[in-house]
């Protein structure tokens, strides 16, 4: 099998994924419609974090596709989550910014799916 090309992290609605990491609905192929903007690189490398996390139990989630892990997360952990990966926000470069500024207006009393996919 060949190495993935593209590794990518982002925030999606949890209506498709909620039941699957419930054990209530079998997984599906594919990943969620993201509605954030994506994690930017870091030298951390976000996906392998967020896979990590969920393999271990850090996040309540686990892989639903091939190449996709999803985790139910709230706001504030997603937040926890770029302060512990890309470190505290004094001089984020812009995109980093506008994802912070992204889940800053999320709904705090809602869930959302943290997404690791690869292709």
């Amino acid at each position: 099998m060949a190495a993935a090309r593209y590794r990518d992290v982002y925030i999606a609605g949890p209506d498709l994924v909620a039941p699957v990491l419930r054990g209530v609905a079998p997984p599906v192929e594919g990943a969620p419609y993201r509605i954030s903007p994506f994690f930017p690189p870091t030298p951390r490398d976000v996906f392998s974090e967020v896979v990590e996390r969920i393999r271990r139990g850090a996040l309540t989630g686990r892989q639903t596709a091939a190449a996709c892990w999803c985790a139910l997360v709230s706001p504030n952990e997603i937040e926890a989550l770029l302060d512990d990966v890309y470190g505290t926000p004094e001089e984020d470069p812009p995109r980093l910014s506008a994802l912070r500024r992204f889940v800053a207006a999320l709904p705090g009393d809602c869930q959302f799916s943290l997404v690791a996919t690869s292709f």
